[in-house]
């Protein structure tokens, strides 16, 4: 199941009386823990299926030398093993690259491109929360975005001041949470009213 059919997937939906549960301990995971967990887990299926791949074809190229059946196998297994480390150093760069969040990042309108479009490639999600200070909600959400961005460093999370991020935008419309993936918005959820909360 990819990324996006697991979005729309109930079982892996989250309102914030959700969050808010979890963190007073009144339920021990949500649907984004969930999805998560799935994704990570997907992830983690792939990369061991190319780990046994790898181990296979290490296993045969060792068999066929040992037996001198492959006169051409050093020529082989070095492009194989030169390969293999490609990927071994990709995968490591992407891990270290996950690994360096688990904050939220304030943002401007300045550094918006940057920090969110540009940097929702095709391995990292960043999640924007639009807000402005002194409302309750907006609080309650950069409460949860705290929490989430702490589990989660992965995932970048950030936060802009509404104004800055799109000119005229309504306060009415606060808070707004989008998520980016492949530099375009995948996820939008406008007010907490959409999550079953306070109205907007």
């Amino acid at each position: 199941m990819s990324f996006f059919s697991r979005a729309d997937n109930p079982e892996f939906q989250s309102t914030q009386w959700d969050e808010a549960q979890k963190q007073y301990g009144n339920i021990e995971e949500t649907g984004l823990d969930r999805l998560a967990a799935a994704n990570q887990a997907e992830r983690d299926g792939i990369a061991n299926m190319e780990r046994l791949h790898a181990a296979e074809k290490l296993e045969e190229f060792h068999a066929a030398a040992m037996e001198g059946e492959c006169d051409g196998a050093g020529e082989d297994e070095a492009q194989f093993m030169q390969e293999y480390r490609r990927k071994r150093i990709v995968e490591m760069q992407a891990t270290a690259k996950a690994s360096k969040f688990g904050s939220v990042l304030d943002i401007s309108a300045d550094s918006f491109r940057q920090e969110v479009t540009d940097a929702a490639d095709g391995e990292l999600s960043v999640v924007v929360h639009l807000f402005r200070d002194g409302r309750e909600d907006c609080a309650m959400v950069d409460h949860l975005l705290r929490g989430l961005a702490k589990k989660h460093p992965e995932t970048k999370f950030t936060r802009i001041f509404f104004s800055n991020a799109i000119a005229n935008y309504p306060e009415a419309n606060l808070p707004t949470i989008l998520v980016y993936k492949d530099h375009d918005i995948v996820l939008q959820m406008v007010t907490l009213e959409q999550l079953g909360g306070l109205a907007g």
